[in-house]
């Protein structure tokens, strides 16, 4: 008996002595346990709030074991811009690894937002832009488009004249048919709308990365009575009925050369390599993960991202009359604002710029994979590893912003009242939307619709605060948790100007 337990305790401490020795010569980062990692000691639904209180003591590249797998968080932009889009570095770390997600949700990582890093990436990636319409003459139909939906966004509003309303409802259905005519050519009816939305809240709650990588070391939690599992199982219902809708639907009346919207798009391509004789790229499971990242990218995080920035203003009034006297000298009041205006409003530029640094309502980016062993900073990450781009910390980090928790959109103005030029500093420290070949391909969509909806409702409204009640604070570490934060639900009042 004593010889069984002498062999356990010389098992346990070789093993002990060879964790701590291969954490020792790795990236620096909290203590781990064996098997479950530092997993433990996160705030599982603040999971950006761990990370930032760790990079403080580890510093801007850091080793955190999750589960079995090596995470590096990298967490300022110098840094992040060398690992993604440096020579050398870009062509090694820009995979995607294995998620739950990509496995169980976006079919075997098919699609841009998850697809592995190679040649079908690269073609989804410049079909998906081409598709976003948002370069060429595709400016002008996506502005068309846009000004037909704010039209109504303000008569409905109008309607709402001097009443406390909540943001939400209104900007959920207004960009949700922006969406259907993207994709479909066509706008959404409710019942359609409601589907989308939940797809996307229960997508938001799976992608929170800490529940993600639970869910990918115990895959089947995604079917236990637990909150979790419940999650799953709704967003893979809300998965089925938006693939009948925009998929099966769509193409049982396809007509070949007909582009109704994006989706026809993609079936004119799988049409040509079909009647060409050629083996098909484009396949059913990619057209539907294509229409997954559409909805997922071009939804959950603009809205999120207005109703931040709304929230903001309600609390820096000042900045909602800078914004409209800047409009009236440039745009008028007899027509909506215009995209060719952007460069021309340096004033407004900066507040879109500063509401999303000060809020990084997307705190954490989709993560990385290393597709080879590479050195950086001095550190050697091993094939297979994550690496998670902390944006939070990359945005509040005063020896870069000086006073980060403040909204102060001038410190991307010049003493002229310009914008910065792209090569300074801060604005080369502004990371939003990420960096390199995977920077985020909605990344003009997203900023056009902002630009768009912003300055079209302050250039019709004034903001007010509601009546009744107070609306809750603007910092942002009092938002609701995952993997897009939001702030809580918030009415507010618009009169007419």
């Amino acid at each position: 008996m004593l010889e069984i337990w002498l062999s356990v305790i010389l098992v346990t401490l070789y093993v002990l002595y060879s964790y701590i020795t291969r954490v020792k010569n790795n990236a620096p980062g909290p203590s781990n346990w064996p098997v479950f990692g530092c997993l433990f000691q996160l705030e599982s639904s603040r999971l950006h709030i761990s990370l930032d209180r760790w990079a403080k003591k580890f510093g801007p590249l850091m080793l955190c074991k999750m589960g079995s797998t090596n995470v590096y968080v990298i967490s300022c932009p110098r840094l992040m811009k060398k690992a993604f889009a440096e020579k050398g570095y870009s062509d090694i770390l820009n995979d995607r690894p294995d998620t739950f997600i990509a496995k169980y949700i976006m079919d075997d990582s098919k699609g841009v937002i998850f697809g592995k890093y190679g040649p079908t990436f690269t073609r989804m990636r410049k079909i998906m832009y081409n598709g976003l319409k948002m370069y060429g003459v595709g400016v002008q139909q996506f502005e068309t488009m846009a000004h037909k939906e704010l039209d109504k966004l303000v008569q409905s509003i109008s309607d709402l004249e001097g009443k406390d309303f909540d943001p939400k409802p209104i900007l959920s259905r207004s960009l949700a048919n922006l969406i259907g005519i993207l994709l479909t050519g066509s706008m959404v009816d409710e019942s359609d709308a409601d589907l989308i939305w939940e797809y996307n809240k229960n997508f938001n709650d799976t992608f929170e990365l800490s529940t993600e990588f639970i869910l990918y070391a115990f895959p089947f939690l995604r079917f236990m009575p637990v909150e979790m599992g419940r999650t799953y199982r709704r967003l893979m219902e809300a998965k089925k009925q938006l693939q009948d809708k925009f998929f099966i639907l769509h193409k049982e009346t396809y007509v070949p050369g007909h582009k109704r919207g994006l989706i026809d798009v993609l079936f004119n391509l799988q049409s040509q390599d079909e009647s060409n004789g050629d083996t098909q790229w484009l396949t059913d499971s990619q057209i539907k993960a294509f229409i997954q990242d559409i909805i997922v990218a071009g939804l959950l995080t603009t809205r999120n991202g207005l109703l931040c920035i709304l929230l903001v203003l309600l609390h820096h009034h000042d900045s909602v009359e800078r914004m409209y006297e800047e409009i009236v000298d440039v745009v008028g009041l007899e027509r909506f604002p215009s995209l060719k205006d952007r460069p021309t409003m340096p004033y407004t530029e900066a507040v879109i710029m500063e509401a999303l640094r000060y809020v990084t309502h997307a705190p954490l980016g989709v993560p990385h994979g290393a597709m080879e062993d590479v050195e950086l900073e001095g550190y050697i990450i091993p094939k297979g590893s994550k690496l998670i781009t902390n944006y939070w910390t990359a945005h509040h980090d005063p020896a870069i912003w000086g006073d980060p928790w403040m909204f102060r959109p001038d410190r991307f103005l010049d003493d002229n009242g310009e914008l910065l030029p792209p090569e300074h500093t801060l604005r080369q420290s502004l990371v939003t939307f990420g960096t390199g070949k995977r920077v985020c391909v909605g990344e003009n969509l997203a900023k056009s619709r902002i630009f768009l909806y912003l300055t079209t409702l302050i250039q019709k409204f004034d903001f007010r605060l509601p009546k009744e009640g107070t609306v809750p604070s603007d910092d942002p570490r009092t938002f609701l948790p995952g993997a897009l934060l939001r702030p809580q639900d918030y009415m507010m009042r618009l009169t007419v100007r």
